[in-house]
This record gives C-alpha cells, sequence and structure tokens, in this order.
C-alpha cells in the first residue's frame, strides 16, 4: 500500500502543469483520475457536484465507492485483470452505467476510461457524463410513442404508414384484425401484396406524396364471395426530415351505404304514399265509369233482353247476324279486352290504396311457419303454360331454425308480402333461359325480438343498380303489360310502414336473389320509428 508520502506525489502528479488543471477543473463532465489500485487521486468540480462529495472526501478512498452495487464488487477485478493479462472490460471502452451519489442515489452515466503512462506514474483517468436528463427525454419519448401508438391501436380506422415506394413503414391493430398479419410481418412488405384491392390507389399515394395533398376514394365495392362491402380510402402525404411517404386511412362504410340507401329508400316511400291514396280515388272515378261503359254495352247486345229485341223489330235489325258481324270483325274481342284491361286497372288501384293504408286493426300474434305453408299452398295454383312459368316445378327447401316463430302482424298483409316476394322470385327464374333446376330456399330464423326469414332463389340475380331501386314504385324490369312495379313497393311498405319491421335484398355476383324479411315477436318493440332496418 502507498504511504501518505507515495500518495501525496501521485496527487501532486494530477496537479503538476496549472493549465492541465485548469482544464480539467473546467469541463463540462466529470473527470476523476486512480491509481493501479483504483485509489481516487483526481477528483474535479464537477464530479463533487455529481457525486455529492468533495475531493478531500474522497482521495485515497476506492472509486467503486462511485459506482453502484452491481458494478462495485467487481471494480478491483477488472482492474487487476487487465494489469495481468491486458484483456479490457472496462479501460478504453466507453459504456453506460450507473453511479451511485453520497446519498446512495443511482444515476445512469456514460463512463470513458483512459490509461495514463507518463515516466514512471502509471494510473487511469474517467471522464464521466450524466445521463439523467437524457434518460429522462427518452423515458419521455418512448411514453409519448406508446400514448400515440394506443390513441392509433385504438381507432377503428385500419392506418397504414407507407414510404415513398408504396412498402409499409406502420401497422396498427385494425389492420392486423383485417389481414391477420403483425406489425412485425407486415412492415417492409408492399402494400399492393397486402391489400390487393388497394393495387389501383398506390398510384394514388406516389400522387398524394408529389403533390403533397390528400387523395379521397368513396364507396369502393369489395366483393368477397358471396359477401359485398364498401370501404372508404383516404391517402395523407407526410413531408418529414427522415424521407416522404404516407399514410393510408381505410373505413369499413358498408353499414353507412346501408344506412344511406334505407333512407333514400324511406324518402322515396313516404313521397309517393302521399300522393298514392289520392291518385287512386281520383282514376277510380273514370275507371268505374268505363267498367260500367263496357257492361253496359255487352247487355245492350245481348238478344235474351226483351227490351233489346223490342227495339230490334222496331228497326227491323236481327240482332243475331249483328252479333255474328261483331264477332267476326274482332269487335267482341276488343270489348273482352277493354273489360280485361279495366280490372287489371282496378288492381293497380287497390295495390296503390294498400301502399297508403296505415290500419292495425287486425294485428293479432300468428305463427310465420303457417303464413308460409299457407301461402305456398296459394302459389301452387299460380301458373301460366304461355309464358312456360309453372310455381309448381320449382323446388321448395325448408330451412327452419327457430324455437318460436310467433310474430305480431296482419296476417292478411304479411301473406300478400310473402306471395309477392315468392312470385318474384319464380317469375326471374322462368325468365332464365338457362334455368337448369329453379329452387327456393325458405330460411327461418330467431333473432330475439325479431323473427327473420329470407326466401332465396338460385335465378340469375340482378345488378347493383336494380337492387337499389327494386322497391320503388313502378319501377318493374318485366316487359310492358307484365309487371305494374308495385308488388314489391307494396310489400316493402306493408312491412318496414305497418309492421315497424324491415325488408332488403341481396343479390351476389355469382346469380341468384334473397329476400330479407325481419318482423317484431311483439307489437312495437322498438317503437313507430325504430332505427332497426338492417
Amino acid at each position: 500500500m502507498d504511504t501518505s508520502v507515495e500518495q501525496a506525489q501521485r496527487v501532486r502528479f494530477w496537479n503538476t502543469d496549472p493549465r492541465v488543471r485548469g482544464i480539467v477543473d473546467n469541463v463540462a463532465d466529470a473527470v476523476i483520475g486512480i491509481d493501479v489500485r483504483g485509489g481516487i487521486e483526481l477528483f474535479n468540480p464537477v464530479a463533487e457536484r455529481l457525486f455529492g462529495y468533495s475531493a478531500a472526501e474522497v482521495t485515497g478512498r476506492n472509486v467503486k465507492l462511485l459506482a453502484a452495487p452491481e458494478y462495485s464488487h467487481r471494480h478491483d477485478e477488472f482492474i487487476a485483470n487487465y494489469l495481468n493479462t491486458g484483456e479490457r472490460h472496462i479501460i478504453g471502452i466507453g459504456r453506460e452505467v450507473e453511479g451511485r451519489r453520497k446519498d446512495g442515489a443511482t444515476f445512469p452515466m456514460y463512463l470513458s476510461v483512459g490509461e495514463v503512462k507518463v515516466g514512471g506514474f502509471h494510473g487511469f483517468i474517467g471522464i464521466i457524463h450524466d445521463l439523467t436528463s437524457q434518460k429522462a427525454a427518452e423515458q419521455a419519448l418512448r411514453g409519448a410513442r406508446a400514448y400515440l401508438q394506443d390513441i392509433i391501436d385504438s381507432m377503428p380506422s385500419i392506418l397504414v404508414g407507407v414510404d415513398a415506394e408504396g412498402r409499409v413503414t406502420h401497422w396498427n391493430q385494425a389492420a392486423v384484425r383485417e389481414q391477420g398479419q403483425t406489425a412485425a410481418q407486415a412492415i417492409g412488405r408492399p402494400l399492393a401484396e397486402l391489400f390487393p384491392f388497394l393495387e389501383r390507389q398506390i398510384g394514388d399515394v406516389g400522387r398524394a406524396i408529389r403533390e403533397g395533398q390528400l387523395v379521397r376514394s368513396e364507396r369502393l365495392l369489395l366483393q368477397d364471395g358471396d359477401t359485398s362491402r364498401y370501404i372508404d380510402v383516404v391517402v395523407y402525404p407526410l413531408n418529414s426530415g427522415d424521407g416522404a411517404g404516407a399514410v393510408v386511412r381505410i373505413d369499413d362504410v358498408s353499414e353507412r351505404v346501408r344506412i344511406e340507401e334505407t333512407m333514400v329508400q324511406s324518402e322515396k316511400m313516404l313521397s309517393v304514399g302521399g300522393l298514392a291514396a289520392g291518385m287512386a280515388h281520383e282514376i277510380n272515378n273514370p275507371l268505374g265509369i268505363i267498367a260500367q261503359s263496357c257492361q253496359n254495352f255487352a247487355r245492350r247486345l245481348s238478344d235474351d233482353i226483351p227490351q233489346n229485341r223490342a227495339v230490334a223489330d222496331e228497326l227491323g235489325l236481327d240482332l243475331g247476324r249483328m252479333r255474328t258481324y261483331l264477332e267476326r270483325r274482332g269487335l267482341l274481342r276488343f270489348l273482352d279486352g277493354m273489360q280485361e284491361a279495366t280490372a287489371r286497372a282496378s288492381r293497380i288501384v287497390a295495390d296503390m290504396l294498400a301502399y297508403s293504408r296505415r290500419s292495425t286493426s287486425s294485428f293479432v300474434p300468428t305463427r310465420m311457419t303457417e303464413m308460409v305453408e299457407t301461402v305456398l299452398r296459394l302459389a301452387s295454383h299460380d301458373y301460366d303454360v304461355k309464358k312456360s312459368y309453372d310455381f309448381r316445378r320449382i323446388a321448395i327447401r325448408r330451412d327452419f331454425d327457430a324455437q318460436s316463430d310467433l310474430v305480431f302482424c296482419d296476417p292478411t298483409a304479411i301473406e300478400q308480402v310473402l306471395l309477392n316476394l315468392l312470385k318474384n322470385a319464380a317469375q326471374a327464374m322462368s325468365a332464365n333461359p338457362r334455368q337448369a333446376a329453379p329452387q327456393i330456399t325458405l330460411r327461418l330464423r330467431d333473432e330475439g325480438d325479431w323473427v327473420r326469414l329470407e326466401v332465396e332463389d338460385n335465378g340469375p340475380g340482378m345488378s347493383e343498380e336494380v337492387s337499389r331501386r327494386l322497391f320503388e314504385p313502378f319501377f318493374t324490369t318485366k316487359p310492358v303489360g307484365v309487371g305494374t312495379g308495385l308488388g314489391l313497393a307494396v310489400a316493402y311498405f306493408i312491412v318496414t310502414e305497418q309492421h315497424h319491421g324491415s325488408l332488403r335484398v341481396e343479390s351476389p355476383p355469382g346469380g341468384g336473389a334473397r329476400f330479407i324479411l325481419r318482423l317484431p315477436r311483439q307489437e312495437d318493440p322498438h317503437g313507430a320509428d325504430s332505427p332497426d332496418r338492417r
């Protein structure tokens, strides 16, 4: 062990040149000089402030006094091993370690240790930079990043960061749920590879970055087998110091689109419904005159009525020969056609009156399966040989899976709805020349306070435009004289306005159509303005 004289001589070594000492005392970092045994010989003012010791308190004491417990117990071992083998553990290597202050508190620091050999002097000098503020800033930054990540992950929108080449740089939890790929699996891969349906949007990413303006694409239709949905895509450009990029936001707006279409449909129903009753009564007046005139015309030609024969005899007219003339010239066929057209117009007026009627006086609890079977029996009598239309040749598949099928409704009105749906399906399949095995599936399900009935056919299906307008009054795809365009409109009105249920149609691209009818079990479970119109 050094004597006090030797120790004093070594300490004087560090103070030999006042210029060097002036530099050591005025640097921004702590500077500590030690001998080969670890004894402290130099302790500058910054070290005093950092560790809380005065130079006099630590001079001659082992430097491990200033190290955190996990480092201090092996400090002497490291120095001895270096002196014996030259193996460096700390010497000449900078690293982050923890220091210990006089009060026992530990703090992060960056320690650089250098070896000093001058003449007969051998020791080490350590330069220490306090990392407390830096670590606090890093912790705050990590916290801010974690908080921001939590915000991004909590959003229902899919958020994907991409670079200028369209490769993924960020991936939130909504994207994980959508694609089943973790952030680690997705980052670095092309956006078009992860979202093939966005391949056309890749150009929009580049355009958004170049022009520095967002690019929006709304209501993009996606088809996944029999399921269709709508999405909105917005590309937000980014221009940071680290390079250009963009954020791609994807929102599923299928429900919003359905609600918008339902609102538009309801508005159309209300606007036409307000006119229906008045129009029906106005049409009924001249229609009644025409119908009555046709009946009187036919009666005045009959030779079974004495008054007709008396007038004919008075004029010298042969009623039999006149009737033969009318038949050979086809005038009686014209009269029959007029009567048939009048009857058809009368049925249209009746439908219009049903469309505007809001009565609930005949609402009773009724079993849905009983109404379905009744309507199937009625439909089985519906056929037209000339038009190659025969409901009896259609296979009916029943898929009833409901513990209770009791609904609160007007049975006659709902039977009219079901009959319209079945006839619509049958006519659609009969109009398809390639229809091999026509089939209608009736699917009944229990949905809590609601009963759900699906009427699904395997016919040609319909376009998106047709399905959107299908429930509009007077809209029809049938030839002139075949359909009035009121059947499905009346059905929609009966279900939604009179029964506060819902009626919608789905038609996948592969063909077929599925009408989905939902009716409440109890009287008006959600109120007259039920928002549940799915």
